[in-house]
């Protein structure tokens, strides 16, 4: 479906946290790696939400304290500390990280603040042993200059990073704490967006600058992107957990025409006078000999089967909102998240599952819908049925008001879940432990962009194309050196295979993370030295991608003698065929033990020497 996004009053911002490649964490000593093997700690914890000095409890922390999971950490003797348990206050913030996030915000025109004071914000996940995680804004008030317009930049903080989740159970959750406190810059754009494709862009600037820096991790997982949407018959939802840059436009447009549906749908239940029933009903007597197996077994297990009447819904929630889900399945989504069930059904999808055209008529008219009614039920334990409906009958109420204000996961298909409620501003507070921070730019200085870089490289010979994937892969620094220490190679040669070695090695089914920058070296000054062909690099590296080791030998190209015997041999058993042909046979016979100019040109040699003779049409 195509949208008119100015008609929509569209309108998105960007927030993205980026791992900074500092020594040690943001307010501790500990190195900033991640580790994945055994833990050396492993610590037990529950967290509980508190009002802040407001008076307040953040919604979205009094949400995930409903939950009631306690939590398992993870720590190593050599990367995590008693800061990253808590157990002791927060050191210096540390300096380098800080310096970090004023270039990037220098460069991104935003000016730093007189003094930085570092924030708590109430996180009571698990994913922050003290239950907030701290921040701190560096610069506020840019801008960025893109093909598509003007954006602005709202903020530059400096935060630490979270624990990374290991294990998610219903009752518990596992962390590993090495990556907790690792610095982050958080960059958070206005709600200047104005499509899709923009928010694409944004994104990509504000990474090449960052990468511009050279103080950034690379990989996956050390970026992440957020996503605010909004239309005018909205509201604003945050997305999380956007990690791919090519998925941002299809998120921000299967969350617009979400909006867009979900706005008509509270249109027509409020032109219908529709209201969720607050009653509950048993209909576990209806299903004591179902043939629909997932109810036969969950009531063999003792769970009860629950429903609620859903005045004047009928085919509402049946009604696609976005590709493959609909309004039954964001009931669905709340339930799982409040209750813990594995989903609910609603009438609109009956009969389906093994439930029967009878068995649906008899909980219709239990729960007394008529004809322009719905109803939703669940199969659970008891407790679970019950929160289930609670919860079903609140979005109910929440789709004839209209568009509710969530932060939601990023699905791998573009579409989005329910993740929790929107943060309110009681989450905030200064922290206590440490004191605030000037941010100093004087002397600080702003690095050649990349795409300056890309330009550069492109006059110096490498295609726009190469150039630009050259920066992007983030293999210019190494391109530059190996350029250097080998002068003899055609440097297109060598950024040709520093960005697509990885996919040849994929192709050839062989493990790439196995090839180093050491063995690059080893095979391009190898061939600098003219001891291997460039057509042996990549069976080179291939040796390496199978668990080898690089032997050069076995791919040492021929003497000018030998090189000079083995195409008089070539020749002589093949009188009579024109050059090309010749060059043809040459190559598919010495590929790899010479260089393909170095063949050609001998080949001529020989035959200025009168032992081949050539006709015009051997040119051609």
């Amino acid at each position: 479906m195509e949208l008119d996004y100015e008609q929509l009053g569209f309108k998105a911002g960007l927030e993205i946290h980026q791992q900074l490649d500092t020594q040690h964490k943001l307010f501790c000593k500990c190195p900033t790696m991640i580790r994945d093997d055994a833990p050396d700690i492993v610590v037990k914890r529950r967290l509980r939400a508190s009002a802040g000095e407001t008076g307040e409890t953040d919604v979205a922390a009094a949400y995930e304290h409903q939950k009631s999971k306690y939590f398992i950490y993870h720590g190593y003797n050599e990367a995590v500390c008693a800061v990253e348990l808590d157990e002791e206050p927060i050191g210096e913030l540390n300096p380098e990280a800080l310096q970090t996030c004023i270039q990037a915000a220098l460069m991104l025109k935003a000016k730093p603040v007189d003094r930085a004071v570092i924030m708590r914000k109430t996180v009571v996940d698990g994913s922050n042993t003290s239950g907030f995680q701290r921040t701190a804004m560096v610069a506020r008030n840019g801008a960025i200059e893109l093909l598509s317009g003007k954006v602005g930049i709202a903020t530059v903080c400096v935060e630490e990073e979270s624990a990374k989740i290991v294990e998610r159970k219903d009752n518990y959750d596992v962390y590993n704490l090495t990556r907790l406190g690792i610095p982050l810059i958080e960059i958070a754009t206005e709600p200047d967006i104005k499509t899709p494709e923009q928010l694409k862009e944004t994104a990509e600037y504000i990474g090449m600058a960052l990468r511009s820096t050279r103080k950034v991790k690379r990989g996956l997982g050390t970026i992440r992107q957020d996503i605010n949407v909004s239309i005018k018959d909205g509201t604003r939802v945050e997305i999380k957990g956007a990690q791919e840059l090519r998925m941002l436009p299809k998120l921000a447009e299967y969350e617009a025409l979400r909006q867009k549906n979900l706005a008509e749908i509270s249109r027509e239940l409020q032109k219908r006078k529709a209201e969720p029933e607050q009653k509950i009903t048993d209909v576990t007597e209806i299903f004591k000999n179902t043939s629909a197996n997932f109810i036969k077994s969950a009531l063999e297990a003792g769970a009860t089967v629950k429903a609620v009447k859903l005045r004047h819904f009928k085919e509402i929630a049946g009604r696609e909102i976005q590709p493959g889900r609909r309004l039954g399945t964001e009931f669905s989504d709340y339930a799982k998240e409040y209750a813990k069930v594995t989903g609910i059904i609603h009438s609109d999808e009956l009969p389906k599952y093994g439930i029967t055209e009878r068995e649906t008529e008899a909980v219709r008219e239990i729960t007394g819908c008529g004809n322009m009614d719905a109803f939703a039920m669940v199969c659970a334990e008891k407790e679970k049925a019950d929160k289930a409906m609670s919860t079903v009958i609140q979005r109910a109420k929440q789709a004839i008001k209209g568009v509710p204000k969530e932060v939601r996961k990023a699905n791998a298909d573009g579409t989005t879940t329910f993740l929790r409620p929107m943060p309110g501003s009681a989450r905030m507070y200064p922290e206590t432990d440490t004191t605030t921070v000037k941010p100093d730019s004087t002397g600080v200085t702003l690095p050649q962009l990349l795409t300056e870089k890309a330009a550069d490289y492109e006059k110096s010979g490498l295609g726009k194309e190469l150039a630009r994937t050259l920066v992007k892969e983030g293999a210019e620094l190494f391109f530059e050196e190996i350029n250097e220490e080998c002068p003899k190679i055609n440097p297109a040669f060598i950024a040709e295979t520093l960005v697509s070695y990885v996919k040849e090695m994929e192709k050839r089914k062989l493990d790439a993370s196995k090839i180093t920058e050491y063995h690059l070296k080893k095979v391009f000054s190898a061939l600098n030295s003219e001891k291997i062909a460039k057509e042996s690099v990549m069976d080179m590296l291939a040796q390496v991608a199978d668990g080898k080791s690089i032997d050069i030998e076995k791919y040492a190209t021929m003497g000018s003698e030998q090189l000079q015997k083995e195409l008089s041999q070539i020749i002589a058993e093949n009188k009579g065929l024109p050059l090309n042909a010749l060059i043809g046979k040459a190559m598919q016979k010495l590929r790899g033990k010479a260089e393909g100019q170095k063949i050609v040109e001998t080949l001529k040699k020989l035959y200025q020497e009168g032992i081949v003779t050539l006709t015009n049409d051997d040119f051609v």
